[in-house]
């Protein structure tokens, strides 16, 4: 879910490979640790409760991650926000499109585990 939540905030993935969209070690490791980050022009306007929440959604260990019942009771969700819209534009790239798809099936896989 934070994975998605990430995607639907910057329109790309929060790990993601620089070879030809496939999942590989690198990209594993990232995953795994729990690399990623907050940069560039997509994440200058959001909000610091928003970031603080994604981070939380993307914690390795499942014991320190935030549940469902605080997602809910998030301020950042459940109180009103800016007008700002959402910028897609990048969702409509091939190379973001599949990195988006191989992290949705990589992320798929471990929940079958």
């Amino acid at each position: 879910m934070g994975v998605i939540m990430y995607i639907l905030l910057c329109g790309s993935a929060p790990f993601y490979s620089i070879n030809d969209g496939n999942l590989t070690a690198g990209m594993e490791r990232k995953i795994k640790a729990g690399e990623y980050q907050f940069d560039g022009d997509d994440w200058q306007n959001i909000s610091e409760e928003a970031k603080l929440t994604i981070k939380r959604m993307l914690t390795v260990d499942p014991t320190q991650r935030i549940t469902i019942g605080e997602i809910l009771n998030c301020s950042w969700l459940t109180e009103p926000t800016s007008e700002r819209p959402i910028d897609v534009s990048s969702l409509r790239d091939v190379e973001n499109r599949n990195q988006i798809q191989v992290s949705y099936h990589y992320h798929s896989s471990l929940t079958q585990i």
